[in-house]
Parts: structure tokens; C-alpha cells; sequence
């Protein structure tokens, strides 16, 4: 499907003047304008999203241009663009804006908002065609991926710590096969191009503001939890992983990263941070409870719900020595800051 799709595509390289995008031979752009460079984020109706793209227009080295298929939750004023990433007006879109970055952010579980189909479309037939238009992209030498540690599964037989070369076991889900079927086009189309990409696979991100379904799940007055299991878990705090993606950005670092917070904490323990409640269910009655919770327009993917019964604790060593980044907060940090009981730094 997408070779043809390419056929229709004129690329060319293109500059800025104003608002409007001109042919490289025109001189009517002030030179000053020529060094910005030009960025592009898909996904920029999530939280995270929208929180970077915040934080890329306070940069006057920067100017950033937003893409989604559905209406941003921030407010921000780069331009956007409401465009599916597997249709032929995105392609074209991304080669007139010739962007130097890309920061390919919807990559999440639409499964609640559009249905299990329409989410594959979205993560995998989409991400191929975004590095397809990339592929094709004079202009674009670095790529950051925003990637989930969902891609590991979460299951009993899977090593006590994933490193970035694990291969996970049990049977996967939908969502950690659409994540693996994407991090394959990724590796592909960085062995064709000189394009460096950046895949960073975030721990489940933590905080009042994101309100993603784990966010939701922990702040449940009384929390459904399986009778028998005390899960590891791992996070990272929502300004952490934004603050991780702007970083990636900027040091064009090529290859594959877990990225959470120092530490990991036990569910139980969890729960006593947030001075909540357990409800211990055997297996039957938890699940019948994540299917209440889902009437009650709280859905837990089948991936949380799969971490809540088994756990997962990623290696950091890489993010930490080959990257070069630290998240500011622990895990217990995020924890309790994500429940409003985080204390005030000193200094800050």
C-alpha cells in the first residue's frame, strides 16, 4: 500500500517566510529565520503531548508544528494540523514542513476512544507511514519515538529486571504487539536512512495531570487488587517523561531506552502512600471489578491490567550512562507527588 502511495509525493526542500513555505531558490525569507529549527510532534492531543510542545514554544530556537487526529487537551499556539498519520495528506504535510525533528508521541492505547481496530491502524499502520514520509525527508536527521514498557508484556515468567535487549514471554496483547510491530519499523528504516531515532520506553507515567488510566486506577478511593499478587511496579513522574523527550531531542542520542524513576515499590505499598484502600478480589471477581470500572468510564487496558496482576521493573543503566538522563523524582517521589503528598524541595 504505501509504495504507491509515495508515488504521488514531490519532495523538495523548503524554507520559511512568515507563515508561508517557499521554494529553496526564493530569497524572500530574512536569513535570521533560515536557523531555527523546525520541529513536528505527533500525538499533540495527549497530555504529553501537549505539555512538550508547551514547553518547545517558550524556545526561541524553535519553531513547532503539532499534528493529531483529534482535538488537543492543552492549549498551545504552534500551528496544528488535524490530519490521520496513514493518509496522503500527511505525507505531504511533513515534506512541505521539511521538519530538522520529529517527536512521534501517539504511540498510546486509543482502544477506549476509537475501538481495538482503529487503535492498530493508529500505532502501527500510521507509524509506518510516518517513517515512509520520513524515509523521503531530506530535511529530517533525528526522530525520537515514544515507546512504552508495555512492549515487555507483564508476565510471571519474565525476568525479575527487563534490559532494552529482553525478550518477553507469556502471551502478548494487542497493545505489546503493536508496540513491537512498531520499534521493527523503526529498526528498519534506520538501517536505510541516515536518520538516528531515539526509542524511549517509558514505565507507566505518573501524575495529577496526565490522566491516563493508571493515574486514574491509583487514586480510586478503594483499589481492586488480586487476591495473592503483590506487583513491582515502576514509574515515572508526567514532568520527568516530558522533560525525558524534550532532552532526547536535543541530544540526538541513537538507540533504544527504558526510561523510569530510581527505585520500584510494591503495590501494597503503593496504596498505603496514597492512604487508600485495598480490595483484595480472587481472579473472577477482580476482573468482573476492571469491567465495572470500565461502565463507570474508568477503562484499564488489558496491559495495565495485566501489570496490576504480574508486575514489571525495567534496567535504567542505559538511560542513565548513554543517555545521560536522570529523572529528577524517585519512584516513591512520583508516587507521592502523583497523590498531592509530596513534600516542598528546598530551593525550589
Amino acid at each position: 500500500m504505501l509504495p504507491n502511495l509515495w508515488s504521488y509525493l514531490e519532495p523538495g526542500p523548503a524554507h520559511i517566510a512568515g507563515n508561508r513555505w517557499l521554494p529553496s531558490s526564493s530569497t524572500a525569507a530574512p536569513s535570521s529565520l533560515l536557523v531555527m529549527r523546525r520541529i513536528l510532534v505527533t500525538g499533540a492531543a495527549t497530555w504529553t503531548g501537549g505539555s512538550l510542545i508547551q514547553r518547545l514554544e517558550a524556545r526561541p530556537d524553535l519553531r513547532v508544528f503539532a499534528v493529531d487526529d483529534v482535538e488537543p487537551r492543552l492549549e498551545f499556539t504552534s500551528e496544528f494540523e488535524r490530519l490521520s498519520l496513514d493518509r496522503l495528506d500527511f505525507a505531504r504535510y511533513l515534506l512541505d514542513v521539511t521538519p530538522h525533528s520529529v517527536v512521534h508521541l501517539q504511540t498510546v492505547d486509543r482502544t477506549a476512544e476509537l475501538g481495538r481496530a482503529r487503535s492498530h491502524e493508529e500505532n502501527v499502520v500510521g507509524a509506518q507511514a510516518l517513517f515512509g514520509a520520513i524515509g523521503r525527508s531530506a530535511a529530517t536527521e533525528h526522530v525520537v519515538v515514544k515507546s512504552d514498557s508495555a512492549v515487555y508484556g507483564a508476565s510471571p515468567r519474565n525476568p525479575s529486571v527487563l534490559t532494552e535487549a529482553a525478550q518477553p514471554r507469556g502471551r502478548p496483547d494487542h497493545y505489546q504487539r503493536d508496540l513491537a510491530e512498531m520499534e521493527r519499523f523503526v529498526r528498519e528504516v534506520a538501517a536505510q536512512h541516515d536518520v538516528g531515532y531515539t526509542v524511549l520506553r517509558f514505565a507507566p507515567i505518573l501524575g495529577n495531570q496526565v490522566g491516563n488510566a493508571m493515574s486514574r486506577y491509583l487514586t480510586l478511593p478503594g483499589m481492586p487488587t488480586l487476591l495473592g499478587f503483590d506487583p513491582r511496579l515502576q514509574f515515572v513522574h508526567e514532568d520527568d517523561a516530558v522533560r525525558a523527550l524534550e532532552y532526547a531531542m536535543d541530544v540526538e542520542t541513537p538507540g533504544t531506552f527504558n526510561v523510569a524513576a530510581t527505585g520500584q515499590l510494591y503495590l501494597s505499598r503503593i496504596i498505603r502512600l496514597g492512604l487508600r484502600l485495598a480490595q483484595p478480589l480472587p481472579k473472577r471477581a477482580f476482573d468482573a471489578a476492571m469491567r465495572g470500572l470500565a461502565a463507570l468510564d474508568l477503562f484499564i487496558p488489558e496491559h495495565t491490567q495485566s501489570l496490576l496482576k504480574h508486575g514489571r521493573v525495567i534496567d535504567t543503566t542505559a538511560m542513565r550512562e548513554r543517555l545521560a538522563f536522570r529523572p529528577e523524582l524517585t519512584c516513591r517521589q512520583t508516587v507521592l507527588a502523583a497523590y498531592g503528598r509530596l513534600p516542598e524541595r528546598r530551593g525550589a
